[in-house]
């Protein structure tokens, strides 16, 4: 850490008074300094060069269109990063926020209307990386590779009789037709055949990890941080991720704040009805289920927790099936 220290401190014309590790996994260092010029938050990403570009100009481009992400800090030639160990770090201005929290309708709401306001203006994007970061490229195989992760994970388990993997069992069949129906909607959508050949330009970018640590909010402001998984995608993706957190918040299905954050999202980011019928499409495949059968999450729950989770998403599919059927 003193080399890197040394290396800021020469780059940028500062003085560290005071760092802290925050954070160190596989994808990212990130530091807290304290300087002589102000706080900042210093991230060291473990990533492809594109990649690292890509980030740093979506992100660019959003401040442009008036989305509030934190400002990178330039060095003194005015780079946007410098290179430590080979791979690029970059300080962010520090916000000193609270979290957005999934409290309340009128919050879901709001957080709606800023991912709508995001979609919409992320429109006409453009970078020479972009089709390493086309999400569309992957839902065809993506949805049969989860269908068939489906069917071996019944496959491996089904002579478990213990009361866990018989509460899975239960809602197991269901979720493999409604995969299938959703499939099937999927490969019938003129509009999805469409979308995927479209310029990139008219593809929405997507944050991929919307949750309410990445929300930093004061006085009715409400700021986006850590795009280390920003790509070219369809805004079902950040809406379930939204809806997944705020359905485990609350403990069940809530089809109340399904409707306030759709209907926020909406007022910012209307939606023709092809797109709502892939929107629909993409919500009642049951990404999460599969996710959570294929990484195992059941091992770290109870039985209680088990039919909990397996009920409520349950209950959020069979209402995005009807949704979907109304819109065929």
């Amino acid at each position: 850490m003193d080399d890197l220290i040394r290396k800021i401190e020469k780059s940028y014309g500062l003085t560290v008074i005071r760092h802290e590790k925050l954070r160190e996994t596989p994808k990212s260092l990130v530091v807290f300094f304290e300087t002589s010029i102000g706080r900042f938050i210093g991230k060291v990403s473990y990533l492809p060069k594109e990649r690292h570009h890509f980030i740093l100009n979506a992100e660019a481009y959003l401040r442009k269109k008036g989305i509030l992400i934190p400002n990178i800090q330039r060095t003194k030639s005015s780079k946007r990063y410098i290179m430590w160990k080979d791979n690029p770090f970059v300080l962010h201005q520090w916000l000193s926020w609270r979290k957005v929290a999934y409290s309340s309708p009128v919050r879901l709401a709001q957080i709606g209307a800023l991912l709508g306001q995001f979609h919409k203006r992320s429109l006409g994007f453009t970078s020479r990386h972009g089709e390493l970061y086309n999400g569309a490229k992957k839902w065809t195989e993506e949805y049969k590779a989860d269908l068939t992760s489906l069917e071996k994970w019944e496959l491996r388990n089904r002579d478990k009789k213990q009361p866990n993997f018989s509460a899975i069992f239960e809602y197991l069949p269901y979720f493999r037709q409604a995969a299938q129906t959703a499939h099937e909607h999927l490969k019938s959508s003129a509009y999805f055949a469409k979308w995927k050949k479209a310029p990139l330009k008219r593809h929405f970018l997507c944050h991929g990890d919307f949750n309410n640590g990445n929300l930093l909010t004061r006085n009715k402001q409400i700021a986006i941080i850590d795009w280390e998984d920003v790509r070219y995608d369809f805004p079902s993706k950040d809406i379930s991720r939204v809806l997944s957190l705020a359905m485990r918040k609350h403990g069940s299905w809530n089809e109340q704040l399904f409707v306030y954050l759709l209907r926020s999202y909406l007022q910012e980011n209307p939606l023709s009805a092809d797109q709502l019928h892939l929107l629909f499409v993409d919500l009642a495949f049951p990404h999460i289920f599969e996710r959570f059968l294929r990484m195992k999450q059941y091992e770290q729950m109870d039985l209680a927790n088990i039919q909990q989770f397996c009920r409520r998403e349950a209950l959020k599919t069979a209402y995005m099936l009807d949704e979907l059927q109304a819109l065929a």
